[in-house]
């Protein structure tokens, strides 16, 4: 460590000698080592390139950061062109691979984006096992861990979007269940609604319940769990779930019926309660309700509005 301060002091010594002769010495002037000739035609072209300090090397986790910051911004292009700049720096860096695979998505090209998650997927295999066997549940908190839970979760939601149930409840579950945050309660979410198209709707209902706990999900988990145990044969249950759900946001209801007419663009907007989150629940997870549960709703809301009325 002592010898490379050194190195490095010296080195700082001699560019800063350089720039005092550039600013001192005319060109024409003998050269200060004595050899008798010009300084332009001695010691000036060196000392030039002295003087100049090096470009530094950029920094691969400042521009993958950037990258993300242009995919924010709806730039997918631009975003792609900062992680494949960063690849270029160290082929290995494993944001930037996740942030292909998050611009490919964006840009439409479902094929190369999941060929990106998997493969991030695959080099992390032995850290997810390993998160898992330590009883990790705050994962996404961990530098380390975020490039696997970011790419399972989005591809465990385009596995959904494709049909594929199977495939995306079992992927989300590698996300929650070493995560117990927000990011594995929307896995929890998902994997629900994906159990529920599966069939298998009992096993939905501890997902949805543990997703319930958390503030900002609890209106959405709610209206998960009035489904499935609807779908599992609990139509008591099912209308308790709803009237929790009811209460942490009264537009729910209409907004998987269509009688709310709002569509969001950015689900940031769509805060707890409010009627933005109904409308992003319902571009979210209306596919799941069916004519059956639509009725069952419907009914539902009409009970409440006969015994609300004077």
């Amino acid at each position: 460590m002592a010898s490379k301060a050194k190195d490095k002091a010296s080195s700082e010594n001699a560019v800063q000698a350089a720039q005092e002769r550039l600013a001192t010495l005319g060109r024409n002037e003998p050269c200060y080592c004595g050899s008798g000739k010009k300084y332009k035609k001695c010691h000036l072209h060196e000392d030039e390139k002295l003087a100049v300090a090096p470009a530094e090397k950029p920094d691969p986790d400042l521009l993958t950061q950037q990258g993300f910051r242009l995919l924010e911004q709806r730039r997918p292009g631009a975003a792609e062109k900062q992680f494949r700049a960063v690849l270029e720096l160290n082929a290995d860096h494993i944001n930037a691979k996740v942030g292909i695979g998050f611009a490919r998505l964006s840009a439409g090209d479902q094929t190369e984006a999941t060929e990106s998650f998997e493969a991030v997927i695959a080099h992390e295999k032995s850290l997810a096992e390993k998160l898992r066997k330590d009883g990790v549940k705050n994962a996404f908190e961990r530098a380390d861990a975020q490039p696997f839970i970011r790419a399972a979760h989005a591809l465990g939601c385009m596995c959904y979007d494709d049909g594929n149930y199977e495939k995306s409840a079992a992927t989300l579950e590698t996300v929650y269940s070493v995560d117990e945050g927000a990011i594995g309660t929307e896995a929890r979410l998902v994997a629900a609604k994906a159990l529920v198209k599966l069939q298998k709707a009992s096993e939905a209902v501890p997902l949805l319940q543990a997703a319930a706990r958390f503030p900002s999900a609890a209106s959405r988990a709610e209206m998960g769990l009035t489904l499935a145990q609807l779908a599992a044969g609990d139509a008591k249950k099912a209308e308790e779930a709803l009237d929790r759900a009811l209460q942490h946001n009264p537009h729910m209801g209409k907004a998987i019926l269509g009688q709310l007419k709002k569509g969001v663009d950015n689900p940031a907007a769509a805060l707890p309660g409010t009627r933005e989150e109904a409308a992003f629940y319902a571009q979210s997870f209306g596919d799941a309700w069916d004519d059956t549960a639509k009725d069952f709703l419907r009914s539902a809301l009409d009970k409440r509005t006969t015994a609300a009325a004077p």
